[in-house]
């Protein structure tokens, strides 16, 4: 029995190598050895190990091995993974809200989804999530990680996470909701300036930002505009050549590389309406993938300005295959590249103005004399004193307040300041 089942491995290594006629690449003589040494690994431990095995856990095993060998995106899905994990691009899931990755070997926070529990519950970019229900996520792969942080609406679950300057570990419980946020969400600032948020890119993105932008000139509020693709975690590519299409007249947008060739290259259509108005940009840690091409885009075309601190840096490109058993497979096959040839991966985009989300503290100091300070000063007529609006909205975001001042600069040394 144990002859048999090493010639039925060995039999089957030799179909996969030679036998499937969708690659053109052989194993080489190493590679066959090598296979080899693995089918007789997995009958010795048929025959010998302690307990009973199953089979199809230990190839499953071993290919998220495999794959663990290469990057924290290429990961390997069993059929109830993989049917768990195909939630359709609309946004529309149960869960706490959380895209993650693997960083150094630590599952780390891309970003919260904007208004998604745990973006209320005050989860950062950059968190390590070391629990997930109290179960360790060392050696967890990305897509056991995700999997187990959905589940049904209503149900909660415990993360223990590790934040940059906090010496104690958070503990933090959340309760799964379903996931439907909005992609675009706008407001008009200061009567005549349009400021548009992105979440993240969905099969809807451009057709929602289109409205937006349509809704925002019909108020005369496009003198200026603020894209804000803070804490967006990326999406569809498509979505995002589309979103930057929307802003440029001409020049590449993104181009890919694999193994060192250019595999495909998208650039701005000269056709179609235009936004031509000042653009600001805004920028942090939680911006990837997807957000990451439309910043790097709008920047190299000298397009906007763009503002806030050193996006995540996730600049590699993933496809999906589903297998014949109903699993799947992420590979990551190629890179993205900005129009100026600047890689992405690993490295993000740079500001061209850096501003942190807080506001820089001010030292306090004795009150300096002041006109109103003097005995018997002039009072200033009750009609003509200016009253300051409160800050509502959006505007009391501090990077959104400097941006706001960007684009009211330009305004005025363009003589556009008009009341």
């Amino acid at each position: 029995m144990h002859l048999k089942r090493i010639m039925r491995l060995s039999v089957f290594a030799f179909l996969i190598c030679f036998a499937v006629p969708l690659s053109s690449h052989a194993l080489t003589d190493k590679g066959f050895k090598s296979l080899h040494v693995f089918t007789k690994v997995l009958s010795y431990i048929e025959d010998s190990y302690v307990d009973q095995v199953d089979e199809q856990k230990l190839i499953g095993g071993a290919i998220r091995g495999m794959l663990m060998t290469l990057d924290p995106h290429s990961v390997y899905m069993s059929p109830t993974v993989f049917k768990e994990l195909k939630v359709d691009t609309s946004g529309r899931f149960d869960g706490v809200g959380i895209e993650v990755t693997i960083r150094d070997g630590v599952l780390t926070v891309v970003a919260p989804i904007k208004g998604s529990p745990a973006d209320k519950a005050g989860v950062e970019p950059g968190d390590r999530i070391l629990k997930i229900n109290g179960v360790s996520t060392e050696g967890m792969d990305l897509s056991q990680a995700v999997t187990k942080m959905r589940g049904k609406r209503g149900t909660k679950v415990a993360l223990t996470i590790v934040r940059k300057n906090v010496k104690q570990p958070i503990e933090i419980s959340l309760v799964r909701q379903a996931i439907n946020v909005p992609s675009i969400k706008y407001e008009v600032l200061d009567n005549r300036y349009g400021y548009i948020g992105v979440s993240s890119f969905q099969s809807d993105t451009t057709k929602s930002l289109k409205k937006a932008v349509k809704d925002l000139e019909d108020k005369n509020a496009l003198h200026g505009l603020i894209l804000d693709l803070r804490k967006n975690p990326g999406g569809l590519l498509d979505q995002a050549v589309e979103v930057a299409d929307l802003f440029l007249n001409k020049g590449v947008i993104v181009t890919t590389e694999s193994r060192g060739q250019e595999i495909d290259r998208r650039e701005a259509k000269p056709e179609g309406e235009k936004v031509k108005c000042p653009m600001v940009v805004l920028v942090d840690g939680g911006s990837a993938s997807a957000s990451e091409i439309v910043a790097g885009a709008l920047q190299d075309n000298k397009r906007a300005m763009v503002l806030g601190s050193q996006t995540f840096g996730k600049g590699s490109v993933q496809t999906v295959i589903e297998l014949d058993d109903g699993s799947g497979l992420k590979l990551t096959v190629a890179r993205y590249f900005t129009p100026s040839g600047r890689s992405i991966q690993a490295q993000g985009i740079t500001p061209d103005i850096m501003v942190s989300s807080e506001a820089p503290k001010v030292e306090e100091k004795k009150p300096s004399v002041r006109e109103e300070s003097l005995a018997g000063h002039l009072e200033a007529p009750k009609e003509r004193i200016v009253e300051k609006e409160a800050e509502e909205g959006v505007t009391k975001d501090y990077q959104v307040g400097v941006a706001l001042d960007y684009l009211k600069s330009w305004d005025v040394f363009h003589g556009e300041n008009k009341k």
